[in-house]
Parts: C-alpha cells; structure tokens; sequence
C-alpha cells in the first residue's frame, strides 16, 4: 500500500511512501495530513498531477523547459506549474535569427523589415555604380569645358555623364 502526498496549499503531488503503522491499532495505517490513498494519474513530459476537491487532476507543467518570449526572442525557463508556454507569452520554438519577429503564431521575418533590408542592399549597389562612375570622370569635367578632350575622351565623359543621371534619376 502506498499513499501520495501533496502540497496542502497548492494540492501538487510531492511523493509517495508507505504509511506508518497507528501505534495504538496495529491494524490501522497513519495517513498524513496533506495525503491520499488515491493514486495519482499517469501523467506525460508536459503535465503534473494535482489533487484538488478530493480528486486528482493534471495540469500543464513545462517547468526547467527552454522557452521564447513571443515579444522579443529572449530565452527563458518556465518556473512554475499550471500554465502552458502560450498562456504565459512564450514559445517552444526557437527564433531562426534575431530577424524573426513572432507573428501569426510563428517566426516570419516582418514584411518592413524585408523591404528595409532591400532598400539598403539597393543603396550599397547604387553607392558602389555611382563611385565607379565618379572615378572614371574625375577631374574630366574641367578638361572638357577647356576643349581638352579627344574625341574617346569625350564620348567617355558624356557617357558615365549620362550613367550618372540615369542612376539618379531611378
């Protein structure tokens, strides 16, 4: 024969042992404040058994699991019994990259930040076409006002002239 015991304020199975003897009826066994003779259910990884109103019951428990804000990412672990990583803002499932932002029940990537990292990939290419463009028409500009310029250097002036609007005006 066994007997359960739980915390008499939150009703949490803590153990189980044999009873003691009544030193007053052999017979008879000692059961304990904050104990049953019920056996506790069988429970699974995610749950813990709980005796309230005289029955046992099993709650979520995700104690000592690693979980995830659902607001920021940052790993956490659940200390106390009774409440689903949901319930509590959090999840089970890691953020991909510190990118992903939860949304709709999972990680997605925010659509402003996808268009702000375009944005700024767009602007590294224009930077790096429109420093090419100034490198090969440095000091140009006077040397054409002045007449100095064959007909090549002419037609290379005007021409990275005319990438450099073009890429201004996209």
């Amino acid at each position: 024969m066994l007997i359960h015991h739980y915390d008499r304020t939150t009703g949490a199975y803590l153990s189980s042992s044999q009873p003691d003897v009544d030193p007053r009826n052999a017979e008879r066994w000692l059961i304990p404040a904050g104990a049953t003779l019920d056996a506790p259910p069988a429970r699974t990884p995610t749950t813990w058994p709980f005796y309230r109103d005289g029955v046992w019951c099993l709650l979520p428990d995700y104690r000592g699991l690693l979980c995830y804000r659902t607001d920021t990412g940052e790993a956490v672990e659940i200390a106390t019994v009774g409440l689903t990583p949901e319930e509590l803002g959090l999840t089970v499932e890691a953020p991909p990259s510190p990118r992903h932002t939860w949304l709709d029940g999972a990680w997605r990537i925010p659509p402003a930040v996808l268009a702000r990292e375009r944005r700024d990939a767009a602007m590294v290419e224009f930077e790096q076409r429109m420093a090419r463009a100034r490198r090969a028409n440095a000091g140009k500009a006077d040397a054409y006002a002045a007449g100095l310029l064959d007909d090549a250097g002419v037609y290379a002036f005007k021409a990275w002239s005319a990438y450099q609007m073009a890429l201004v005006a996209t």
